[in-house]
């Protein structure tokens, strides 16, 4: 289910970063893309925030 929401979370990052680029707020569409970008490198190496490691005891 965790893993579920996180993949959600960053595609509507990433989703949202496109949505921004294509409405001409190209620094609001960089911001998200950085993050997204952030997010999909910690998910893939297993980074404990990523995998809400944090989250959960």
């Amino acid at each position: 289910m965790l893993r579920w929401l996180r993949d959600v979370l960053i595609i509507a990052v990433l989703a949202g970063s496109l949505t921004s680029f294509v409405l001409h707020e190209a620094a609001v569409g960089a911001v998200l893309a950085v993050l997204g970008g952030v997010m999909v490198s910690l998910a893939s190496r297993g980074h404990k925030y990523m995998t809400f490691g944090g989250l959960v005891r």
